[in-house]
């Protein structure tokens, strides 16, 4: 039987729940999206979820779930969302300099160039980037790794399917911990986001590329070619060994959301050749 190991991305802290039960409630979510287009019934697919949010344990606004108040965010989420809107091709230098630029201002110049709601995106960078940060710039970064390489350890997954910030977690775990995984499937990943990201992988790039960690067999990529955090396009040009790169996209406001790159056909096709 194929087993499916995935782990999440951003915004999905639940304090309501114990780590176990949570990771069980977002898992039941995954198992229905991803078996919309599967070739098998995903009920013949063992699949389970590794839930790491609580490690992080967002404080202030972001504690409560995704956030349009940006005026509290901490210094380096700040500096890391403006950065962002560089990337966007944003020229801070023409607001007010990259120190003094409003994130709100930034979140609703990227909404305004890419046609998106901006109340949106001000949620969607209140919810990104503190988390983003607490993993690459706290010690919790090694807990959560750790948890991911003890789950890989336990379950020994032929598929291991990581969404946003998850796929930064499970590089990173790769490398350090080198588990046997015979698919890696990152979707919506912000690997390669310059100045942010890519600097700070736990894994020196080879010639200013990142690499395929080598105890996985195939690396699959999926991107919708709107996702604002699954930046620059293509992943190609920034990581080495990269067996399939996939731009799909996976509709309006849906591209960075996990259930709708696992409902998509792109993801199924993907996915076709190592189940059975």
């Amino acid at each position: 039987m194929t087993r499916i190991l995935a782990i999440h991305g951003v915004n999905q802290y639940d304090p309501a729940r114990t780590p176990d039960a949570a990771a069980a409630r977002l898992g039941a979510v995954w198992h229905k999206a991803l078996n919309r287009e599967l070739p098998v019934p995903v009920d013949a697919v063992d699949m389970r979820l590794v839930y790491y949010a609580d490690l992080l344990r967002p404080t202030g606004p972001a504690a409560q779930g995704a956030t349009d108040d940006l005026d509290h965010l901490s210094p380096e989420a700040a500096d890391a969302a403006r950065r962002w809107g560089e990337a966007h091709g944003l020229d801070l230098n023409k607001a007010q300099g990259r120190v003094l630029t409003p994130v709100r201002w930034v979140a609703d110049a990227v909404a305004q160039r890419k046609g998106l709601d901006s109340k949106l995106v001000r949620r969607f960078v209140g919810s990104f980037f503190p988390e983003l940060v607490a993993y690459l710039h706290s010690p919790a970064r090694q807990t959560v790794q750790r948890r991911l390489a003890d789950a890989i350890a336990k379950e020994s997954p032929t598929v291991l399917i990581a969404h946003s910030l998850g796929s930064v977690v499970a590089y990173d775990t790769l490398w350090q911990h080198a588990h046997k995984v015979d698919v890696l499937l990152t979707i919506g990943s912000p690997l390669a986001m310059p100045d942010i990201v890519f600097p700070h992988l736990q894994h020196t790039p080879r010639s200013g590329k990142g690499v395929r960690p080598h105890t996985v067999g195939h690396w699959i990529n999926i991107a919708d070619p709107g996702d604002l955090v699954a930046i620059p396009q293509p992943l190609t040009k920034h990581f080495d060994d990269v067996d399939s790169n996939l731009s799909s996209g996976i509709g309006a406001f849906s591209f960075h959301q996990a259930a709708s790159y696992l409902k998509c056909s792109a993801t199924a096709k993907a996915l076709a050749p190592f189940l059975g």
